[in-house]
């Protein structure tokens, strides 16, 4: 991954795609939109562990809920108090 890594840096190529990385986007404490995902793996008001090809994304919160889901993006809403990657 380190060659890759390096061409797409020296070409300004967007990481997400040529690494195959999440986009994060956050919204205050609010809303999370997360693009480039690999799929649920748990969901429950209070957490949603969300896999990636960085490791496990977990986001921790009160009222979490689905708001958007499509094979490409998710849009989680409700008090999200932790962002943090498990590897």
């Amino acid at each position: 991954m380190g060659l890759r890594k390096n061409v797409t840096e020296a070409l300004e190529l967007p990481k997400e795609i040529m690494l195959n990385l999440p986009l994060i986007s956050l919204i205050g404490q609010e809303e999370v939109t997360i693009e480039n995902y690999k799929g649920i793996l748990e969901y429950d008001e209070a957490q949603v562990r969300i896999g990636t090809a960085a490791g496990i994304l977990w986001l921790q919160g009160k009222g979490m809920c689905l708001k958007q889901l499509s094979a490409e993006c998710m849009v989680v809403t409700g008090r999200i108090e932790k962002l943090e990657f498990l590897t």
